[in-house]
C-alpha cells in the first residue's frame, strides 16, 4: 500500500495508547501477517514502512479515550483528517475487534445547492497476524472527513485467534453483529427477563417484536432494514434508562447465559457504545 499520511495508533494492555504520525511524499506500508517481531522491528510491529519518513510520536488527544474491563477494551475517538490519509488502530497482544461503531458529524447547513450526493469516504479492514496474536482495524480514507468511531475488543486465547490473514467484511454490520449467533431460533420472554427486572418502564413485548425481526432481518441479509431495527431497539432501551451504566450492567449479566441471551447482549453493547 503506498500513501502520503499514515497515523497508528497503538493501543496498550493497560489502556494508554501511543500515537505514530508518519508522512513524506509516497511510502510503502504493509501488515506482516506471516512473522515474528525481531529487535529491529519498530514499536508498532506488525506494521511495517517502507522510505524517507518523517515519524512524529505523541500523545493521543484529548478525544481520545478507552476504558478497560476484564478481557475488554473500549476505545473511542473522533477524527478530523485529509483525503488519502490511512489510520490504524493496532490492538494489544489476543485482542480482537468485537463491537465497531461510527457516527457521522452533522454537515454546517450552508452551500448547499440542489440535491446533496454522499458517497462512501473510504474502506475499513480487519487485519491479524496469528503468529503475533496482533489485529488492527485499517481506514483508508479517500476524503476529507469528521467522524466519530468505538469499538469494544475482547480478549481470545491463542486457539481462538483468528487465522485470516486478511478480514475485509462486506458490510460493517456483519462485523458489529457476528454471525456465530445466527443460529438463534427466536427471542422468547424468559430471555428477557432480565432486561425487565432493570428496566420495568420498558414495554417488552415490543422490545422481543423487534429483536425477532431484528435476527429474521440478518439471517435473511437485508443490512438497510437491520439497521434501522437496531436503531429502533436501541430508542425502546434507552428510553427505559435514565444512565447508559444501566445497559451495561445488564450486557454483562447476558454474557453467562445462552445463545440468545449473548445474541442479547450483544444488541445492548451495540447501543450503549
Amino acid at each position: 500500500m503506498i500513501t502520503k499520511l499514515m497515523v497508528i495508533q497503538k493501543i496498550n494492555e493497560d489502556g494508554t495508547v501511543d500515537v505514530f504520525q508518519i508522512t513524506s511524499n509516497n511510502f510503502q506500508w504493509t501488515f506482516e501477517n506471516r512473522r515474528t517481531k525481531t529487535e529491529s522491528d519498530s514499536d508498532y510491529f506488525p506494521f511495517e514502512l517502507f522510505g524517507e519518513l518523517n515519524i512524529l510520536k505523541r500523545r493521543p488527544g484529548a478525544e481520545t479515550r478507552t476504558y478497560i474491563k476484564e478481557n475488554e477494551i473500549t476505545f473511542c475517538d473522533d477524527y478530523g483528517v485529509p483525503g488519502g490519509t490511512v489510520v490504524g488502530i493496532l490492538f494489544p497482544q489476543n485482542y480482537i475487534p468485537d463491537i465497531i461503531k461510527f457516527k457521522d458529524k452533522p454537515y454546517i447547513p450552508v452551500g448547499f445547492a440542489g440535491q446533496v450526493v454522499t458517497q462512501t469516504p473510504g474502506q475499513i479492514q480487519i487485519l491479524y497476524n496469528k503468529l503475533e496474536r496482533r489485529s488492527a482495524i485499517i481506514f483508508n480514507l479517500h476524503d476529507n472527513i469528521v467522524f466519530g468511531f468505538k469499538c469494544i475488543a475482547k480478549f481470545v486465547s491463542d486457539d481462538l485467534f483468528p487465522r485470516n490473514e486478511s478480514v475485509i467484511a462486506d458490510d460493517l454490520f456483519d462485523i458489529s453483529l457476528s454471525r456465530e449467533f445466527l443460529n438463534v431460533e427466536a427471542i422468547t420472554n424468559d430471555d428477557l427477563k432480565l432486561i425487565n427486572d432493570t428496566l420495568n418502564q420498558a414495554d417488552i413485548s415490543d422490545i422481543k417484536d423487534t429483536l425477532n425481526e431484528l435476527l429474521t432481518a440478518v439471517k435473511s441479509g437485508q443490512k438497510e432494514k437491520s439497521k434501522s431495527l437496531l436503531n429502533k431497539v436501541g430508542q425502546i432501551l434507552l428510553n427505559g434508562t435514565s444512565v447508559a451504566s444501566s445497559l451495561t450492567t445488564i450486557a454483562d449479566s447476558y454474557k453467562v447465559g445462552g445463545t440468545a441471551q449473548q445474541f442479547i447482549g450483544r444488541i445492548i453493547d451495540y447501543v450503549s457504545l
